[in-house]
């Protein structure tokens, strides 16, 4: 019986894990006082991202975005000793997906009047490694 509450206290895989909690956005609010950033959770062994959720006060319905360890994960996805999990809230904007063509179109607006390609520039110096000097400039007045 000792032994079983020694564990708990110490952690380990009978006890408690830690785990690495990262929140973005409206979620930072969750945020314990006085951090600002990742920030590390014990849990028992065995918990889920569920169990993460409800320790840190994220209500059962919020729709968030999870990931464990770089990869998307959901609420019963089971913690292990040090993982890294991020909390995010789904982006939001119109209802309809954009079409890829006013998208790139846009994008293209953006950027302006491209660059001539490699190609099509004229070179300044010779080979690699010689040295050639600018053709003279023209500053009669």
């Amino acid at each position: 019986m000792a032994r079983a509450a020694d564990d708990l206290r110490r952690g380990g895989e009978q006890g408690t894990i830690g785990v690495r909690v990262t929140l973005f956005a409206d979620l930072r609010r969750f945020l314990p006082p006085g951090v600002d950033g990742p920030h590390s959770r014990t849990v028992p062994a065995g918990s889920t991202v569920a169990e993460l959720l409800a320790a840190i006060g994220v209500p059962d319905d919020a729709d968030i975005t999870i990931g464990v360890d770089g990869e998307l994960a959901d609420r019963a996805t089971p913690l292990r000793e040090g993982a890294d999990v991020m909390l995010l809230s789904p982006m939001e904007g119109g209802a309809n997906p954009p079409n890829p063509t006013d998208t790139m179109r846009a994008r293209a607006d953006v950027r302006g009047p491209r660059a001539p390609s490699r190609a099509a520039r004229q070179p300044v110096g010779g080979r690699r490694g010689e040295r050639r000097s600018l053709p003279p400039t023209s500053n009669t007045p």
